[in-house]
């Protein structure tokens, strides 16, 4: 029976070319993509000469065995000079051998195909630079979804669209993965999770008795030593294995074949041939001798305060007293720095016995359940706490007290009441008892003081006398906490309200200096962000976006990582403001996902995902998500967010034609009482929509601060103008433009005139502008600048 064949298209056009021009073609991919198979059947009627490196000491260069295929001459009769294929050339180590490759690859007279598992090696580099290989990679090779359907339609298999996704996604368009779920659909069996780990566990099964068996024996060792962790670098690899030679396995590794990854330093292997060799190491170590191995990288990740894969790895080897050592070393840090929420299965694992008996796991505990929202648990063990405080001495209750002032001012749930009480009493602990606070964040790492760790809009209102009267208290207990927390506070409430410029300027860029002088960077990420958001306000963009770059690349330096997601998240504002789609969907690519688990700590990114949902349509998943703010908004007692959360879901709202006015009316009279225009100023176009579905007498009835209400709508005017397509309602997509229209708008983002473009497109003036009129109907916009900005967010340009 005749076996169906379906080509990777990308490689055979390769393929082909490199025939037409006879020039040498370097085909290399992993396991299973049917590189050798590709080669064969294109060749099926011309006679070759193929040598594979494996075959032991037999043939030319005493590592290349010689094969005639006996086929028939080229169809079309006479054959054009000689074809040579060479495979496995991955396991082609001696000089004799590769002489004879370099020197065949030399003659004129000779088509030559290298076969290999690995990129270009560094003994065939110089030969590659000068001559120009035409290089078939593993992205050629790997089928996609229309090969994989023309495999299934071929032999007779009825498939669903999603089932096509799946298989193309788990297989990874690996010939051999396909071919055998295909085998296995031909016996009956549904495509699903269970079939599709069956076929990875026989693929890990085939690595591993087939290919895993013709590495060196050092190089399987310390790949199978290392498979203990997903990823790793050379110092972690040095670490786990005890082997001072990993550069040198390293280099092995990469010219065994197409499965070790590098980027930034940060190596990977695939993971189906990391199942396969934990399963061999298995066999090989026994339980003991990989608990030492991933001992080991525990210890590395300890070493190097990366507590989560630390617990990961003490877990696996089941060292528990390492586990509750490193707990208590997290709950040490404050939240913006530590790791709560990714360990708080960890936490719940520990006894109350255990927790009762320590200070610091009782306060972890308290700010761990506050922080999923979960009020009566915190104050369970903020109780508990007390309760030990009372009847502690010594140092163990000078601690106890500190913690309980920390969790007094730091609760999430217990909102900014009563903090001014709490900084009074401050004093006399610190200063008359000899107690020391433990490490604040003040911010949660977010690009805000007022709306940072704490919602502080209460505060906005005797903004400046609270500055003069509590700063100095403030940034006393605080130390270095509190450095530029005042000016940075002042200045943000300010420019919330819409007050002076420069007062603002000079407020946040003295914050920012004190911050340099002993502060926090997570003070002056605050202080940066509003300026950044000034400079947007004002239209000056590219100053906000170099500020930014400065920062990032400060945060970067000084080893903020705890930073970067909230500044990834401001620069995808900033491409919403610009209207570049492909930055906002890099970066929602990488934005938390609020489906598999809401953090409260990634709230600014989940409100910046938001928006990237209302600009692409999305607008089902932007309610979802902001439901979801809302009830953190109200457990946590976080004005500004509750008020933000009005503002969005009354935009997404009305785009699905629901109910928004309440939502709308709601945001903008909390604003009105705080004084703040910017929270609904900044949205520009999106905010102004709202305002034109209504009558002028119904917002003058609903809103009838007069003042309030002009600045906001001349500043929203304003800034819908300078940011027309920012958040604008997608009212078009490229099936709803004709190819004149899509002509037009090309030539007019190039800048060519009316009469220009009717010459370039042979059309008289009159058909460009009914197009030109068109196209801004469906656009929504008004000008040509609007029409390109707008065409280019909708990716139809």
């Amino acid at each position: 029976m005749h076996e169906i064949y379906i080509a990777p298209r990308e490689a055979l056009k390769k393929l082909r070319a490199a025939r037409s021009l006879g020039q040498t073609v370097y085909i290399y991919g992993a396991t299973g993509y049917g590189k050798t198979e590709l080669v064969k059947r294109y060749l099926a009627k011309r006679r070759y000469r193929r040598f594979s490196c494996g075959e032991g000491a037999a043939g030319l260069g005493n590592g290349l065995g010689g094969e005639g295929n006996g086929l028939n001459e080229e169809a079309g009769g006479k054959e054009r000079g000689t074809v040579i294929v060479v495979d496995d050339l991955h396991m082609l180590k001696n000089e004799e051998g590769r002489k004879i490759v370099l020197e065949w690859s030399g003659q004129q007279d000779i088509w030559l195909i290298l076969i290999s598992r690995s990129p270009v090696p560094p003994w065939l580099m110089p030969l590659y630079v000068k001559d120009g290989f035409l290089v078939i990679t593993e992205e050629d090779l790997n089928l996609k979804e229309a090969e994989i359907a023309d495999w299934l339609k071929a032999e007779g298999i009825f498939f669903t669209g999603e089932e096509l996704i799946n298989l193309r996604e788990k297989s990874q368009g690996n010939a051999y993965a396909v071919r055998h779920t295909i085998l296995r659909m031909k016996e009956g069996i549904h495509l699903g999770e269970k079939m599709l780990e069956e076929i990875e566990n026989a693929f890990a099964d085939y690595l591993e008795n087939f290919i895993l068996v013709q590495w060196d024996s050092d190089l399987l060792e310390f790949l199978m030593q290392i498979s203990v962790v997903d990823e790793f670098t050379l110092p972690l690899a040095e670490m786990v294995t005890g082997n001072c030679r990993v550069s040198e396995l390293l280099e092995k590794a990469a010219e065994a074949g197409n499965f070790l990854f590098c980027t930034n330093g940060v190596y990977r292997l695939r993971f189906v041939l990391v199942k396969a060799l934990r399963k061999k190491a298995a066999k090989r170590y026994g339980t003991k001798e990989i608990m030492d191995y991933t001992y080991n990288a525990g210890l590395y990740y300890e070493m190097h305060d990366q507590i989560v894969p630390a617990l990961e790895m003490f877990e696996r080897c089941g060292r528990k007293e390492r586990i509750k050592e490193l707990l208590i070393r997290n709950a040490r840090l404050n939240p913006g720095n530590g790791h709560y929420f990714e360990l708080r299965r960890y936490y719940f694992q520990l006894e109350e016995e255990e927790v009762e008996g320590n200070v610091i796991l009782m306060t972890g505990m308290s700010m761990l359940y506050s922080m999923l929202l979960q009020g009566e648990e915190s104050e369970y063990w903020y109780e508990k706490l007390k309760t030990f405080a009372e009847n502690a001495k010594g140092g163990q209750k000078r601690e106890a007290l500190s913690r309980l002032v920390y969790l007094d001012i730091a609760l999430p749930h217990r909102g900014s009441v009563d903090i001014i009480q709490v900084m009074k009493r401050v004093p006399f602990l610190l200063f008359d008892k000899g107690i020391r606070l433990p490490e604040f964040s003040v911010t949660s790492n977010c690009p805000s003081t007022m709306n940072g760790g704490k919602d502080f809009c209460q505060w906005s209102k005797e903004d400046r006398k609270l500055a003069i009267t509590i700063g100095k208290l403030v940034e006393r207990v605080l130390g270095r906490y509190g450095k530029g927390l005042v000016k940075a506070a002042l200045g943000e409430s300010l420019y919330e309200k819409g007050g002076d410029t420069y007062e603002i300027l000079t407020l946040l860029t003295r914050a920012q200096i004190e911050t340099e002088c002993g502060g926090m960077i997570e003070i002056e990420f605050a202080a940066v962000g509003l300026q950044v958001r000034l400079n947007v306000f004002h239209g000056e963009i590219q100053a906000a976006k170099a500020m930014l770059c400065s920062f990032e690349a400060k945060a970067k330096e000084q080893g903020a990582a705890q930073l970067l997601p909230n500044i990834s998240a401001l620069k995808c504002r900033l491409a919403l403001y610009e209207g570049d789609r492909e930055a906002v969907e890099s970066w929602m690519k990488t934005a938390p996902d609020e489906g598999k688990d809401f953090c409260s700590l990634d709230r600014y990114q989940y409100l910046t995902k938001i928006r990237c949902y209302l600009s692409m349509g999305e607008y089902l998943k932007a309610q979802s998500l902001l439901e979801k703010i809302r009830y953190y908004a109200e457990k946590a007692l976080r004005t500004y967010i509750r008020m933000e959360v009005n503002l969005l879901s009354a935009m997404a709202k009305q785009r699905m034609g629901g109910d928004w006015k309440e939502d709308f009316l709601s945001a903008l009279k909390e604003m009105c009482e705080y004084g703040f225009l910017r929270l609904a100023s900044e949205e520009g176009a999106a905010v102004q929509e709202l305002f034109a579905a209504e009558a002028k007498a119904f917002w003058e009835q609903e809103l009838p601060d007069k003042q309030w209400r002009t600045r906001l709508m001349a500043e929203t005017g304003k800034m819908a103008v300078r940011y027309p397509v920012y958040l604008k309602r997608q009212l078009a997509q490229r099936p709803d433009f004709c190819e004149t229209a899509l002509d037009i708008l090309r030539l007019q983002a190039e800048g060519l005139s009316v009469n220009q473009i009717a010459r370039e497109l042979s059309m008289k003036a009159e058909t460009v502008r009914y197009h030109t009129k068109e196209n801004y109907r469906k656009l929504g916009v008004s000008g040509k600048t609007d029409a390109v900005l707008a065409a280019r967010n909708l990716g139809i340009l």
